[in-house]
């Protein structure tokens, strides 16, 4: 096993490194005047004029809900902050423990744990030390992608993690489900009955999930043309965004790497823009390096359970997200959800094939 958590000193020095990303998003958002955080900690309205329980509703009232004690106390908006990001830490330790569990051993190069630098990842890090959704939703995503792994769905860390999913995104938490349900009711070393039963369960909770997103969404209803229409007017409110992106004039297979991979270099327009694409642009090496050792070692590679849910919710949000997204900021805020467990598990596609490589010299 990895002794990451085990050590103390660096669980410390982790800490302050994103203290350091809550510093900067505190100050980033100040700046900025207007943002979500503003609203989430009501900076530009008197919450005096509303009750703690008129924001007792799943969606973006819950976050306001939870912050409501807090605002009414008068603490101050930098508290927001400090609170979120140490959610997000914590997040963060539970995706560490996830990859301890589905790695299991270290991986030496030349005498460094290389996890160690998916541990560091600039966005991993930012995302959630920021007052909002994303640090409460990660952590959510880390706990359930960790309980299905070690099949422990009793854990105070899972239920709460999917209360909070279901309550505060409950879209999210319709293609999480939806990508375990899919995974497990294929397991052929499930029994039949096991296999049916699941799939019966899951499409009950999978229903309920949808009608909420419905509502949440303001469609209501299950009609297309609806549908049709609330993800281009989802896309075109962000016209007037500094890092626009046309997608209704995309084809599918660009709006799925502007989606994924973008932005890149031609789309920086600031330092943060092009510390952001070089990520993009490493985390696109990465795929690539994935690619080749799956055309040279497909048969050989093994894919997990972990692995497969893993892809399987990337792939179902980047196919609903890039019909309601058209913001290079927000596509970078969305895949945090999800770009995390992709990486570890590229990561471990590649170090097989470089195993199977070694072995056939």
């Amino acid at each position: 096993m990895l002794d990451f958590l085990e050590n103390n000193k660096w669980k410390l020095l982790l800490f302050y490194y994103h203290l350091v990303f809550i510093v900067f998003a505190y100050q980033l958002r100040v700046i900025r005047g207007i943002s979500d955080a503003h609203f989430y900690w009501a900076q530009n309205f008197s919450i005096d004029n509303f009750s703690w329980w008129h924001y007792a509703h799943y969606g973006t009232d819950f976050i306001l809900f939870i912050n409501y004690p807090f605002i009414q106390l008068g603490l101050p908006f930098w508290f927001g902050f400090l609170l979120y990001g140490i959610v997000g830490f914590f997040g963060v330790l539970k995706w560490i423990q996830w990859v301890e569990l589905v790695v299991g051993q270290k991986i030496y190069y030349k005498g460094f744990n290389v996890l160690y630098l998916f541990f560091l990842f600039p966005s991993l890090h930012f995302w959630t030390a920021n007052l909002g959704k994303e640090p409460l939703i990660f952590w959510g995503i880390a706990a359930v992608f960790y309980a299905v792994a070690s099949a422990n769905y009793k854990s105070f860390s899972f239920i709460t993690g999917s209360l909070l999913l279901v309550i505060i995104r409950p879209h999210v938490a319709l293609m999480l489900l939806l990508a375990i349900g899919l995974v497990m009711v294929f397991q052929k070393r499930f029994s039949f009955k096991k296999r049916l039963a699941l799939a019966l369960v899951g499409f009950s909770v999978f229903a309920a999930l949808f009608y909420m997103v419905l509502q949440l969404t303001q469609i209501r209803y299950l009609d297309w043309k609806r549908i049709q229409y609330f993800n281009e007017f989802s896309i075109l409110s962000f016209r007037n965004s500094g890092t626009y992106v046309p997608m209704l004039d995309y084809n599918f297979a660009n709006r799925f790497f502007a989606f994924n991979f973008r932005p890149l270099f031609f789309d920086a327009k600031s330092l943060l823009g092009f510390l952001a694409s070089i990520e993009n642009a490493l985390l696109l090496l990465i795929y690539l390096l994935t690619f080749v050792v799956l055309i040279v070692f497909y048969k050989k590679i093994i894919f997990p359970q972990w692995m497969k849910i893993a892809f399987l919710f990337a792939l179902i949000a980047s196919l609903l997200y890039i019909q309601r997204y058209a913001n290079l900021g927000i596509f970078m805020r969305t895949k945090i959800m999800f770009q995390p467990f992709v990486l570890i598990a590229l990561f471990c596609i590649i170090k097989q094939g470089i195993a199977l490589r070694n072995y056939k010299s």
